[in-house]
């Protein structure tokens, strides 16, 4: 007799059933359930799988965008700095025109830049890995040229202050004030009546009127000096002197530093004179020459 097996299935509050199987039919239902429920299990592997997938193509995605965002507004950055480049490099060009520096030979502008390797040509890239690549290669080449154009500025800068040095040792203004009674050049003697070279020129005003020196340097001497009497003399480097004779008094002493504007001595009329003035004389080289080239003054008298 062959071996069954029973189920039973007790309902509550019913009647209880019972249900009849042999070895075979159990055995069968037992694989088929376990069938049943691995295709289910595989089924919601897969299931699932391609949902996480799916999540992370759209985290991937959204990355994707807000990375490109991100790049085109660096781009945009790029640009500007690009642009503030090309400003600056102009300006420094016009700074070397206008104070007579040397320019900078263009090739020394293009020199070569560093950035990442070149990508490999087999290989696919999205737009924005390019994108990316591209960006990182012209910065790079903008820190190239900001780090070139900073150098060029400094020496711009240093060449200035040197040319400052020297122009703020130069005569460039009037060293009193009146009016201008006679010129450079060769011209007649007010005593003699003969013709020589009258060094300098003359400003006549009123007895204690200010002079002043006409550019920065040291009081080289202050003394009677023959036929302009009382003088101060003050060297300005660079071959420069300039020369204040027929003073009544002295505002400063020899070996004084002396800026331009600053007050070293008052008009008079000592020496040989006609009357209260001032002679002015400048030197380049110990060479007497026209001061009237070096006072840019625009209200000083120049009626001779």
């Amino acid at each position: 007799m062959k071996k069954r097996y029973s189920i039973l299935i007790v309902p509550e509050g019913g009647q209880t059933k019972q249900f009849s199987l042999s070895k075979a039919t159990a055995v069968a239902a037992i694989l088929f359930s376990f069938l049943l429920v691995s295709c289910s299990v595989i089924f919601s592997v897969d299931f699932f799988g391609e949902q996480i997938d799916s999540y992370r193509l759209n985290d991937l995605t959204e990355e994707n965008t807000f990375l490109a965002g991100k790049i085109e507004v660096i781009n945009q950055s790029i640009d500007s700095l690009r642009n503030q480049i090309v400003v600056l490099t102009h300006k420094e060009e016009t700074i070397r025109t206008i104070f007579d520096l040397p320019q900078i030979d263009p090739q020394q502008r293009q020199l070569g830049y560093g950035g990442p390797e070149m990508l490999p040509a087999d290989e696919l890239y999205t737009p924005t890995q390019l994108s990316a690549y591209q960006a990182e290669a012209e910065i790079d080449r903008l820190l190239t040229h900001s780090a070139i154009e900073k150098e060029q500025f400094a020496n711009v800068y240093q060449a200035l202050v040197e040319k400052k040095q020297d122009l703020d040792h130069t005569p460039s203004i009037t060293p009193t004030t009146g009016w201008h009674t006679r010129g450079y050049g060769i011209k007649a003697d007010p005593f003699t009546g003969q013709k020589r070279l009258h060094a300098g020129i003359d400003i006549s005003n009123n007895v204690g009127t200010p002079i002043v020196s006409t550019a920065n340097g040291v009081v080289k001497c202050i003394g009677n000096k023959g036929q302009l009497g009382k003088t101060v003399v003050i060297d300005h480097g660079n071959g420069y002197e300039t020369v204040y004779g027929h003073v009544s008094k002295y505002k400063v002493k020899q070996g004084q530093v002396v800026k331009r504007g600053e007050l070293i001595a008052l008009m008079g009329n000592s020496g040989r004179s006609t009357g209260p003035h001032l002679h002015y004389g400048v030197l380049k080289n110990g060479h007497s020459i026209n001061p009237k080239k070096y006072i840019y003054s625009s209200d000083y008298l120049l009626t001779n």
